[in-house]
């Protein structure tokens, strides 16, 4: 099957529409850290909006790195384009608070990730262009596959198109991070984020908690613990990388054994649930997931705080902590 997706790549896109820009990112935390280095390295003037230098840690390390810091309203006066990376539940707050009406007929409000904008939790102004860019990977990468000389896979989008650039502008972010390197594609808010809330939940939720079963079924069935940890998490990283660059029909077909082929092939299929995953994928697109989190986070995020309490002080964890030093990570 083809496909019919545009893929931008380097020479498909241009930096001039940022030529004498200022490009305001508020928040600098993992992803802010990685987009504002990416950026300035790239030739744009980037400047950081950070929370109270008294409460928050992103306005010292971000002046340590060299940039110059505001609070977030006077970043966004500064600005032509404000890159919005804070967390998603917590962006409401400080748009309304500092952002909002703060902007100027003309500038550009930019996300990395949909979700405030396709729930209504952010309403934008609508003489401003409303765009998208995320690196499909988290802030350390992201910096280092830049530096490196290579990129990250991204993806951009626009929702609201005033001056008739949104989308060249989000462009030009996206190859200043370096996405448009490996390629980057268009695609809407909405895909953009149920993709990514979808994939959270399946991908990250299921390949943890199979680690997590795989190490408690072992360890209770007399293996010894180090390598029960070690068959859950380290013999993954293995092949992720060799999949990744061939697919998984070569990898199978020609870089595993005959017996790992066998296994993937016949009871690989046993331990996934697909009507399960299906469930999740509707619950996703009827904005579920997005209702559940939004709910969690105004309460204090009490589900959270106790999972985070049950498995920090898991068996698991505490066989991992002693298996990373005791054996290598090279």
């Amino acid at each position: 099957m083809a496909f019919t997706e545009k893929i931008y790549r380097d020479d498909d896109v241009s930096m001039d529409i940022l030529k004498d820009q200022t490009v305001a990112i508020i928040g600098y935390g993992s992803q802010g850290t990685a987009q504002s280095n990416n950026l300035r390295d790239s030739g744009v003037n980037v400047i950081i909006g950070a929370g109270p230098k008294w409460r928050y840690p992103d306005w010292e390390k971000a002046e340590n790195d060299g940039f110059e810091v505001y609070s977030v309203a006077d970043a966004v006066k500064k600005a032509d384009i404000v890159h919005v990376l804070l967390q998603d539940p917590a962006q409401p707050g400080v748009y309304y608070e500092s952002i909002h009406e703060n902007m100027r007929e003309g500038q550009t409000l930019s996300f990395a990730h949909g979700f405030a904008v396709l729930y209504g939790t952010i309403q934008p102004r609508p003489d401003v262009d409303v765009i998208l860019f995320v690196p499909n990977g988290p802030g350390p990468v992201v910096r280092q596959k830049y530096l490196d000389g290579s990129g990250i896979y991204g993806a951009v989008s626009v929702d609201q198109d005033y001056s008739g650039k949104a989308r060249e502008k989000a462009l030009a972010i996206a190859k200043g991070v370096g996405s448009t390197k490996p390629g980057t594609v268009y695609l809407s808010f909405q895909k953009e984020t149920e993709g990514d809330n979808f994939e959270e939940q399946v991908l990250y939720g299921g390949t943890i908690h199979l680690m997590r079963a795989i190490y408690e079924i072992m360890a209770e069935n007399g293996y010894p613990k180090s390598f029960a940890y070690a068959k859950a998490i380290r013999s993954i990283r293995s092949i992720i990388d060799d999949i990744d660059e061939v697919g998984i029909e070569e990898y199978l077909t020609r870089r595993a054994s005959r017996t790992c082929e066998f296994a993937v092939r016949t009871s690989g299929p046993r331990v996934i649930n697909y009507d399960e995953i299906q469930k999740i994928f509707e619950e996703t697109e009827r904005g579920e997931f997005a209702r559940n989190w939004l709910v969690e986070f105004n309460h204090g995020m009490p589900v959270l705080n106790r999972l985070r309490r049950k498995w920090k002080d898991s068996d698991m964890e505490a066989v991992g902590k002693e298996w990373r030093t005791k054996f290598s990570q090279s």
